[in-house]
């Protein structure tokens, strides 16, 4: 597979599914209060508890988390295009899936450096975990479970 077919197909894709389907957590933290935290396969958002409406971010899940995406969706990438049908990108929907992966990564980096968010470098406390849900785009099942958590 060649370096075009990762840049223009593979690191998009990786980018917007990464921050469009994402799995919930909904926790009790040891020696603190109760929250929902983001992330799969690890935990690498969750509600900062120094203040309210901050979220706190945890690198090397985070850093984690996107190899593991990256890696999955080039397996895929490279298992299709190997074995059923070889891609040709063509420019328009490289520029898309740019514009697309460009606009959802300008938004998260906009949330995440608000000044109230901390940066930590691993989660540095126990979680017991309630119930968990996977979160995308027009899912409603699991959203009425979300939904009822915050009422």
């Amino acid at each position: 597979m060649n370096r075009k077919l990762i840049i223009n197909l593979v690191l998009p894709l990786t980018i917007i599914i990464f921050l469009l389907f994402s799995k919930w957590w909904i926790v009790d933290v040891v020696d603190g209060t109760d929250g929902i935290m983001y992330g799969f396969p690890f935990i690498y958002k969750a509600p900062a508890f120094y203040t309210s409406m901050a979220e706190e971010y945890f690198i090397l899940e985070l850093i984690a988390d996107l190899i593991i995406y990256f890696g999955v969706i080039f397996g895929i990438v490279y298992l299709i295009n190997k074995f059923l049908i070889a891609f040709t990108i063509r420019k328009l929907i490289s520029v898309t899936l740019f514009i697309v992966a460009s606009l959802l990564i300008s938004l998260e980096l906009l949330f995440a450096f608000m000044p109230e968010n901390k940066f930590s470098s691993i989660r540095d406390y126990d979680i017991e975990i309630k119930q968990t849900g996977f979160e995308f785009p027009f899912n409603n099942s699991d959203r009425k479970e979300f939904d009822n958590y915050h009422k």
